[in-house]
């Protein structure tokens, strides 16, 4: 592809604006600062990346500090294998002590209250841009001065659309999540056993999405057909936009399970259960829905599971512009956050425009590589796009500091992967509609995960616990 200098700019009018309470960073001559808010796929693997880097100016090389509210990294795409505790914790989610240590990053645990632009500009637009480096405030009443930030926040499930939904539904986001749901289905089972075989139990998956689907399979199983498991999905049915042969293994696998899908049932409210509910599982509640136009309906549940939309991280009284259809950080293609010099954003936090030309309100004349000649509008707000994306914010951010073009972001889309059980997967291929399913499928993505893991060490550790697994796994179930 060839390299082409972006055209300079004059900046337009400028003020500069001192946010109340806003603190000038110190002065500072030490290597440059780079903060990473948010360690989940974007944020941990852009560290990682950044640390990997050879700085042939060795002054060059900064020191990387990745802060987030929780102690540990979730791989999300295996928080199923908690629900149905086919994997410890620490497989899932290990520490970032744990897998920064090899490393020089600095791991920051915290909530963010805030980011202040040392030099924040005021355009006549009334948006906000800058130029330089500045501050993150943590809740805690510390502070974080940067050079250079990197915004990976990410999204977690919305629960503000339908009323109830956050205090009385179990979402599957975080190991928090993923131990509820676990904790709610052994309550199940336990409740199965004391009650007998008689007692009705029912389990609710509200969302027919990829994870509404996922989640429905591995509750399915995992029950054995002890309870009811009820998948509430839009008039486009499960998965609408999955591939084809995806979604014909996923109908294949509920089907066979037994799931009972309502297609066009859009739930309203969640609330506590009746007062004739008489199950002893402390997770139910009631769910309300309508069908079509009818009138609504409701019915107890004894878990109800929500895997509804997600919502942005990014609070909005942090100073970056938004899309605003999709509330996310207006970005270029670069993945530099528009207006600023020095900010970049990193999945699903992020949406980039096709604008590939140098920021012209800031009037940055960096070197920027000509775009690629493939275009997208909106990127899947998948795994796999923030591991992409954190090579290309790494890759940018050493640019910046080695006056190299920076490169526009190019997704490469290599499948689609769904768990379904233990032993059961659907893997849709990146060529034509081929898409594999059952145990092969589950090796495969068994397989892909671990090559994603994010250090060499864990990856080990891993190999030879799967190792182990699958030897037992062999030894219990195979011939006499």
């Amino acid at each position: 592809t060839p390299i082409t200098r972006a055209a300079s700019a004059s900046p337009p009018e400028t003020t500069s604006t001192s946010p109340a309470g806003a603190r000038a960073p110190a002065p500072y001559a030490g290597p440059p600062r780079v903060v990473i808010l948010g360690g989940g796929f974007g944020g941990l693997y852009t560290a990682l990346k950044l640390d990997a880097l050879t700085w042939p100016d060795a002054s060059k090389r900064p020191i990387v500090t990745l802060i987030d509210r929780a102690e540990r990294f979730v791989f999300k795409p295996m928080l199923y294998e908690l629900v149905n505790e086919t994997m410890s914790d620490w497989e899932v989610a290990p520490t970032f002590e744990d897998l920064l240590k090899p490393t020089a990053v600095r791991y920051t645990r915290g909530d963010v209250s805030g980011v202040i632009p040392g030099d924040a500009l005021e355009f006549k637009d009334g948006t906000v841009g800058s130029t330089g480096g500045g501050v993150v405030e943590l809740e805690s009443g510390e502070s974080v001065e940067y050079d250079w930030l990197i915004v990976a926040v990410g999204t977690a499930t919305s629960d503000a659309v339908v009323p109830g939904s956050k205090d009385h539904a179990i979402p599957l986001s975080t190991l928090e999540d993923a131990r509820r749901l676990a904790g709610a289905m052994r309550d199940v089972e336990a409740a199965c056993e004391s009650g007998g075989s008689t007692t009705k139990r029912d389990v609710a998956v509200i969302g027919g999405g990829l994870s509404g689907v996922e989640l429905a399979g591995v509750i399915a199983e995992r029950l054995k057909g002890k309870a009811t498991v009820t998948l509430f999905a839009s008039e486009a049915g499960i998965m609408p936009g999955s591939p084809p042969g995806q979604r014909v293994a996923a109908r294949k696998t509920l089907d066979a399970a037994g799931v009972a899908t309502r297609v066009g049932a859009r739930a309203t409210a969640v609330n506590e259960p009746s007062d004739s509910y008489a199950g002893g599982v402390s997770a139910a509640a009631s769910v309300t829905y309508t069908e079509g136009d009818g009138e609504p309906t409701t019915e107890d549940y004894d878990v109800v599971c929500w895997a509804v939309g997600q919502r942005v991280e990014s609070p909005e009284s942090w100073p970056f512009p938004r899309d605003g259809r999709t509330n996310k950080i207006a970005a270029e293609k670069t993945l530099r956050v528009t207006g600023h010099a020095r900010v970049f954003a990193v999945g699903d936090v992020a949406r980039l425009s096709d604008d590939s030309s140098s920021d012209a309100r800031t009037g940055n004349d960096a070197y920027v590589a000509s775009p690629p000649p493939a275009r997208f509008d909106v990127l899947p707000a998948t795994a796999q796009v923030a591991f992409q994306q954190a090579d290309y914010a790494a890759w940018n951010v050493w640019s910046s500091l080695s006056s190299r073009p920076l490169l526009p972001f190019k997704y490469q889309h290599i499948g689609d992967m769904m768990v379904l059980g233990k032993t059961d997967a659907a893997v849709a291929l990146p060529v034509g509609d081929a898409t594999l399913d059952g145990p092969v499928a589950a090796l495969l993505r068994r397989a892909a995960y671990l090559y994603r893991m994010p250090t060499n060490e864990h990856r080990a550790k891993l190999a030879t616990s799967w190792l182990e697994q699958g030897a037992e796994f062999a030894a219990k179930e195979g011939p006499e």
